[in-house]
Formats: structure tokens, C-alpha cells, sequence
């Protein structure tokens, strides 16, 4: 019997304990200045309310930022400052509801993050003055929101919905510069095909096989191509405004395209059987060149290419003779990681070359071979490549990986 009461007894204290230690835990509200905007957390008070009102960031046009804890009785409470506020950012998991925003319509821009509770964004189809809006990660069931935000500029999904497939809400959307779809499940991008004004197009991971509707793009400049199943690159060569092009597990039967890509000055690509760049010799501006697993044997035509700052030729197919790269005074940044090289003094006669990265990198003999280049900063290799005594010379500028 003393034992059962005793037991009794420390759990009583127990439970008091673990009650007294969450009232004393519990997160009260905050408000953290920044020039980003101000940030509130677990709840928003009346004296908040009034703060963000006199807030110099807020008057300088920065977004209220509201982090964890943040709930939809909470959000009610921001109407007051819709004359005020023109940013916001929501980045909690506690909010089911985002009706309270619509009474905001002086936003132009909106952000909202991880918002996983949240079912449908109707509510922001009322913010028709907005200009640049990110959406990441939620589970809404559509797009019908956009239809009335004619002034939007930039537009930006990560992660959508895999019901989310229909982007006729787009149309007509003709002040439209910047569009970021990473991770989307569509298919049809005909809605596209009017925004004139767009500069920036992103399909990363989406399933877009036809890219025709891009053809009459031409103030395009960026355009990312990330693991779509298009095999048709023909309407691309038409977008000869594009100054920076990224291919990546994408495959396409016929790169000739590329060719018209004369203002091109970053041409990236990996793991997407492209075997050769004679292309680049119709791109007199380009700066950068990216290949990443690559099944391309000749290098010689980036020696036509004289403004090359960067070139990164990762685990390419060829052997790569650094000869070739001897007149690209403006070369910056070098990447040959593991991929094979021959006459590794080609390079030495580059003035600007700062960077090297050789990492796994197969063909030098002799790993001191570049100490005396004369502007080189860093140089990357593995720890177990080369003696000590090879890469000592480097001093502070090796950096010696595990």
C-alpha cells in the first residue's frame, strides 16, 4: 500500500511539474525589427498591430513577415493595415485559412510557404494589384486565384500540387517577365504562348512534351529546361533574344537549334546526350559554358568563343586538350572535374584564370604544373591525388578535399 501511494504522490508532482513547465515554456508573441521587414511569431497582438503601422521598413515598402504560430484568428487582425501594407510573407504550419488576406488588395507582393493546411487559395484571387507572388509547397486545388491579377510581373511555384495541370489562368497575364514552375505536373503551356512580355521561363520537372507555344517568345532571355519530356527542340532556335539556356536530363532528338541561339551567353547542360559543341561557334557573346556528363568528344570550338569567363566541363565523355583553351584570355573559372585532360601547361599562359577545380581529374602528371599562373586564388583537388609535395606549392590557394 505505501508503494501505490507513494507512486500516486510522485506522479501528481509529476503532472504539476510538466503544467507548470508548459505555462512557463509557451512561446509568447514576438516582433523582430529588420530592414527584410519586420517578423512576427506566435501570435499577433494589437500592439503589434500599431507597431508595423509606425515600422520604417514597412514605410520603405518591405513585406511583414509572419513565421510560427501564427494562427487564422491572428490574421483578422492585419486589416486594419491594408492601407499600409504592399508585402507580405506567411511561412507557418498552424493556418487552415487565408480568407483575412483578401480585405489586403494594396498588396503587390505575396509569398507563402509550407502552408500545408491550407486547402484552397480562392481568397487571394481578390489581390488584383499583385505584382510578384511565390507559392511554395501548398495543396490547393487550382489556379482559378490568378484570373484577376492582371499586373503580375513574376510568378513563382515550387512544389505543386500533382492535381494542378491547368494553367489557362494565365492568359492574358501580359505584364508577365518572370515564371517559375519547379516541380509542377503540367502538360499544356499553350496559355503562354500571348506573354510577350516574359523574360524568364522556368519548366523545371514539369511534363511539357510539345515547347511550340514558346516560338513567338521573343523577348525571352532565360529559359530552364529541367528534366521535361520534350524531344523537339525546334521552337527554342526561334528565341534567338535568349541569353541563357539550361538543359538538364532533358533529351532531345536534334540540337542543331542551339545554333540560332546567337545572343546566348550561358549555355548549361547534363545527362542530356548532347555530344557535341560546334554550335557554340554561332555564339560570339557567350561567357559561360556548363556540360555535366556529357557524351561530347571535341572541344575545340569554344577556342571560337573569346569572351569565355567560365568554362566547367564535368565527367565528359572526351579528352579534353587544354591547348585548345590557350587563347581564351578572359577565362576566369576552369572545371574539369572527373574527366580526363592532355597538355595541361596549355592553360598556363592565362593571365585571369583564378579558379581551377580538378577534382578526380585524370591526365596531369605533375599537380604543380599551375603554381605560377598569376591571378590563381583557389585550386580544388582530393586529398589522396597527389604527393604532399606537389600540392605544397599551392600554399593557401589548394584546397584539398576528403
Amino acid at each position: 500500500m505505501m508503494v501505490r501511494k507513494k507512486s500516486g504522490i510522485i506522479f501528481a508532482l509529476m503532472a504539476c511539474i510538466l503544467l507548470f513547465a508548459g505555462s512557463v515554456w509557451a512561446a509568447d508573441p514576438g516582433y523582430s525589427k529588420s530592414s527584410m521587414g519586420p517578423k512576427l511569431t506566435n501570435g499577433i497582438t494589437e500592439e503589434f498591430v500599431a507597431m508595423v503601422r509606425e515600422d520604417e521598413a514597412i514605410q520603405k515598402g518591405k513585406p511583414l513577415r509572419l513565421g510560427s504560430g501564427i494562427k487564422d484568428g491572428d490574421l483578422a487582425k492585419l486589416a486594419s493595415l491594408a492601407d499600409v501594407l504592399t508585402g507580405l510573407e506567411i511561412e507557418s504550419t498552424d493556418l487552415t485559412d487565408l480568407s483575412p488576406i483578401s480585405s489586403l488588395t494594396g498588396l503587390t507582393y505575396l509569398k507563402l510557404d509550407r502552408l500545408k493546411e491550407v486547402k484552397t487559395l480562392a481568397p487571394l484571387g481578390a489581390l488584383v494589384n499583385m505584382k510578384k507572388l511565390v507559392i511554395k509547397q501548398g495543396e490547393y486545388s487550382d489556379l482559378a486565384f490568378l484570373t484577376g491579377m492582371n499586373d503580375l510581373e513574376e510568378l513563382e511555384f515550387f512544389m505543386q500540387p500533382k492535381t494542378i495541370k491547368d494553367i489557362t489562368s494565365l492568359q492574358g497575364k501580359t505584364k508577365l517577365k518572370r515564371l517559375i514552375f519547379n516541380g509542377a505536373p503540367i502538360t499544356d503551356i499553350s496559355p503562354l504562348a500571348g506573354l510577350e512580355a516574359l523574360e524568364e521561363l522556368n519548366l523545371y520537372m514539369t511534363k511539357v512534351e510539345d515547347l511550340s507555344p514558346l516560338a513567338g517568345l521573343k523577348n525571352l532571355k532565360k529559359l530552364s529546361l529541367y528534366s521535361i519530356p520534350a524531344k523537339d527542340m525546334t521552337p527554342v532556335g526561334n528565341l534567338t533574344g535568349l541569353q541563357d539556356i539550361w538543359i538538364y536530363a532533358t533529351k532531345f532528338e536534334d540540337y542543331s537549334p542551339l545554333a540560332k541561339l546567337v545572343n546566348l551567353e550561358s549555355l548549361r547542360g547534363g545527362l542530356s546526350k548532347l555530344d557535341t559543341l560546334e554550335y557554340v561557334a554561332s555564339m560570339p557573346k557567350l561567357k559561360i559554358v556548363r556540360m555535366m556528363s556529357e557524351d561530347i568528344i571535341h572541344f575545340a570550338p569554344l577556342a571560337k568563343c573569346p569572351d569565355l569567363e567560365e568554362i566547367s566541363l564535368e565527367n565528359v565523355t572526351g579528352v579534353i586538350d587544354l591547348t585548345s583553351f590557350s587563347s581564351l584570355a578572359k577565362l576566369k573559372s576552369l572545371n574539369l572535374q572527373r574527366s580526363k585532360i592532355k597538355n595541361p601547361e596549355g592553360i598556363l599562359g592565362l593571365e585571369r584564370l583564378e579558379k581551377l577545380y580538378l577534382q578526380k581529374t585524370e591526365g596531369i602528371a605533375d599537380f604543380s604544373v599551375f603554381k605560377d599562373l598569376p591571378r590563381l586564388k583557389y585550386i580544388y583537388v582530393k586529398g589522396d591525388q597527389y604527393p604532399k609535395e606537389q600540392i605544397e606549392p599551392y600554399g593557401e590557394k589548394a584546397k584539398v578535399e576528403k
